[in-house]
């Protein structure tokens, strides 16, 4: 069972990662200086963000849950 859990760790953990990247930035400073627009990232548009957003909000649920149920197993 705490293989299995270990395992779903490191999945999520990998999935909030890819997931953070893959948003674009909100706040346009180092890319608004180059010239790209602050809403789209090679063409995507908002509710991409958005969901991408939510994803990486449930999965940070999911890493802290499973951490505090690895913790209890020892």
């Amino acid at each position: 069972m705490k293989i299995v859990l270990l395992v779903l760790y490191v999945v999520v953990s990998i999935a909030i990662v890819v997931g953070i990247l893959l948003q674009s930035a909100r706040v346009p400073g180092f890319t608004g200086s180059f010239g790209s627009s602050g809403d789209t990232f090679f063409g995507r548009r908002r509710g991409i963000d958005e969901t991408l957003a939510r994803m990486t909000a449930i999965l940070a649920f999911v890493f802290f849950a499973l951490s505090l149920v690895l913790s209890r197993l020892g």
